[in-house]
């Protein structure tokens, strides 16, 4: 994505959009940029600053060089800093920093909309850069956005390079570790991360760099950097889907991109709330050793016109930059519920928004493994469920018996006792229906009973009682959900997550979905 910023950036140049606002907070790295494509499409570049007033930045013939010449003009921020971008002649690119507290004056943006007409049909691109711009509802259809691509590896192995240099010490051997650790920050923030380093350790210190990148990630709320010390042993259950996910690890080895194996794209994980499906996506990153980033899409929203969109494409550009990482999206049906009434209640941001991911998940080429979870298959829109967007979608159901004898001895270890002193075939016996969350609870509540009993240790006896006193959700509230997410999976043929789908229901080869359905149902009355 990071790749397809720049490129539109260029092509929006190319094409002769009258304006572009380029939000980024890279100032000098997006005039490094522009001043490249003004010098290749034989354009003169100005550039207006309150401050400053107006530039000529012309890039010398070596292709490195930034050569400023101050043209001594005093232009107001307001009518007249719009008016003289056009009296720059023809074939010009005419960047403005920081108008963004200007343009709301009436008369501003009725200037705009007029400067824009003209500067059309002249070949004169106005480029915004600001970190947030406010578009009035007046040039919303005039204007259009798009973000600065963050740096690559080749640019922050400069900016490493260039800090060695001034501390006076050789690049590191492990400089592609440091990289790694790096990719995903602007240029600033990674010289900040690389300074910090070397002011505590005297040396490019990775775990130094990933708690300031953490930070900065976390800054602006788009995307979580979560740690977990869940592992594979720690998910009771869900060994089908373990099994395919570690076949798609593979994936990620030098031999098997050698042999031609394509990325995976990831899953779609659906079923039951409280059943193990965020707990799994916390296992795979430790699994896999690979930076797990929690997208909620909530988050993405915003009130400005072009923000929401701004934000997913941000969101997602982080997420590549990161690669080899593995995305999270939990409960993805809350914030794509709107898709279908999106024209009518909110302009079409949340339509927009949701075919932005459509097409980031269809065409990424990256290594960015995307576990989404989904507690209500009904809300999806019907487009989100096809092939392409995922390799494949579980159902996880409720924990089997077995399941639940893994749960409870998991749960009990995790709590400092041996499994082994507890009756775990009964537990598991009385506990059918619960969720391991559920199981989770039971064993917490028996160690409040224990506790105020006496400070004594938890029993099996505690843990029956704490079954007795929790119903679970798939014989109360949720036993109507339970059973319509049953007949979803089985109708449409959806992988269990639980247990090999042969080994789930003996089935004859000729039964159609329909009748599926029907067995099943029977099966549930019983």
């Amino acid at each position: 994505m990071s790749k397809q910023t720049s490129i539109q950036l260029k092509d929006y140049i190319y094409a002769g959009y009258p304006a572009i606002i380029l939000n980024t907070s890279e100032e000098e790295r997006a005039l490094q940029e522009i001043v490249e494509i003004a010098y290749n499409a034989k354009m003169r570049l100005y550039v207006w600053s309150e401050t400053t007033n107006v530039t000529e930045y012309v890039l010398q013939r070596n292709g490195h060089e930034i050569l400023k010449k101050d043209l001594n003009v005093k232009v107001s921020p307001d009518e007249e800093a719009l008016t003289h971008g056009l009296s720059c002649g023809d074939n010009v690119i005419y960047c403005m920093l920081d108008f963004h507290p200007y343009i709301k004056g009436p008369s501003v943006w009725r200037t705009a909309k007029d400067v824009f007409s003209a500067a059309k049909a002249r070949g004169v691109t106005y480029i915004f850069i600001s970190n947030k711009f406010d578009v009035p509802p007046e040039l919303e259809h005039e204007v259009t956005i798009t973000n600065l691509s963050l740096p690559g590896r080749e640019n922050l192995k400069e900016i490493a390079t260039e800090i060695c240099q001034y501390y006076g010490v050789n690049v590191p051997e492990n400089i592609e570790d440091v990289i790694d650790a790096a990719i995903g920050l602007t240029t600033l923030e990674a010289e900040n991360a690389f300074t910090t380093a070397f002011s505590k350790m005297k040396n490019f210190d990775i775990y130094i760099i990933n708690a300031v990148k953490k930070q900065i990630i976390c800054k602006d709320g788009l995307l979580e950097y979560t740690e977990s010390k869940e592992t594979l042993e720690t998910v009771g259950g869900m060994k089908e889907f373990i099994n395919y996910a570690e076949e798609r690890f593979s994936a990620y080895s030098k031999e098997a991109q050698d042999y031609g194996l394509p990325y995976p794209k990831g899953v779609l994980l659906v079923g039951i709330p409280g059943c193990g499906k965020s707990l799994a996506a916390k296992a795979l990153s430790n699994m896999w050793k690979k930076p797990l980033l929690k997208l909620d899409i909530g988050k993405l929203f915003g009130s400005l016109v072009g923000d929401t969109e701004a934000k997913t494409r941000r969101a997602l550009e982080i997420a590549e930059a990161m690669a080899p990482a593995i995305l999270w999206i939990d409960e993805i049906e809350k914030g794509l519920s709107g898709v279908g009434s999106s024209g009518k209640t909110d302009s079409g941001v949340t339509s927009r928004m949701f075919g932005t991911i459509l097409t980031w998940l269809q065409e990424k080429e990256v290594p960015v493994y995307v576990i989404a979870t989904a507690n209500n298959i009904s809300s999806l829109p019907p487009e989100f469920l096809r092939k392409g967007r995922f390799d494949e979608i579980f159902f996880v159901d409720l924990p089997s018996e077995e399941e639940r004898k893994e749960i409870f001895k998991i749960q009990i270890e995790k709590r400092k006792r041996k499994a082994e002193e507890f009756d775990i075939d009964k537990l598991a016996s009385l506990s059918d229906g619960y969720t391991g969350a559920e199981i989770e609870e039971c064993v917490i509540s028996s160690m409040f009973y224990a506790w105020n009993d006496g400070k004594r240790p938890y029993t099996t006896e505690d843990l029956i009682i704490a079954i007795s006193k929790i119903k679970p959700m798939s014989k109360g509230i949720m036993s109507d959900t339970v059973s319509a997410l049953r007949n979803w999976s089985t109708a449409q043929g959806i992988r269990n997550a639980n247990i090999a789908p042969e080994t789930l229901v003996e089935e004859n080869e000729t039964e159609t979905k329909c009748q599926r359905v029907i067995r099943f149902e029977k099966e549930e009355q019983k």
